[in-house]
């Protein structure tokens, strides 16, 4: 019997809970675009003139590469996939002394994954692997490091 497992041994839960949105996809959006791979969604609760996009995206590998880390023993699969969902939005900045100033800015956040087609690999496992991701971006104390990102500080600093 086969199994699978991760190397890493620092599994302890965060007190600090990431909480989901319901977003509705099937409710509050409107397709605007649909191909063999791809669909992107238009926000329908936000405004047209600020805007909330959401896109997936998928394709097939046919030779797959990770240069990131040392694979000792390399499977056999060499095709992969690569799928993503890009969602962008719409920062609208007024002023409540100057009624004509407004800017609107886009934020976009990709959200991607890669891996060979193989049947090794589950829902569960990508799971893991994107909270460890999210994981990454938060510091011990649960506020997030993008004010440090945003900044070119990509070493992790103490809380």
């Amino acid at each position: 019997m086969r199994s699978s497992k991760f190397g890493f041994t620092n599994t302890e839960d965060s007190a600090n809970a990431l909480t989901q949105k319901a977003l509705g996809l099937t409710s509050n959006y409107a397709i605007t675009e649909e191909g063999a791979n791809s669909a992107v969604l238009n926000n329908k609760t936000a405004p047209l003139d600020i805007q909330e996009v959401v896109s997936f995206k998928s394709e097939k590998i046919n030779k797959l590469k990770t240069n990131a880390v040392n694979i000792q023993y390399p499977s056999p699969v060499t095709q992969g996939i690569s799928y993503s969902v890009q969602v962008t939005d719409t920062l609208s900045t007024t002023d409540s002394v100057d009624a004509t100033f407004r800017v609107d800015e886009a934020i976009v956040c990709t959200i991607s994954f890669r891996h060979p087609h193989s049947g090794n690999i589950s829902g569960e496992h990508i799971a893991t692997v994107f909270g460890r991701a999210v994981s990454a971006l938060r510091k011990a104390d649960g506020t997030w490091r993008f004010d440090d990102l945003m900044r070119g500080a990509e070493r992790p600093v103490t809380d």
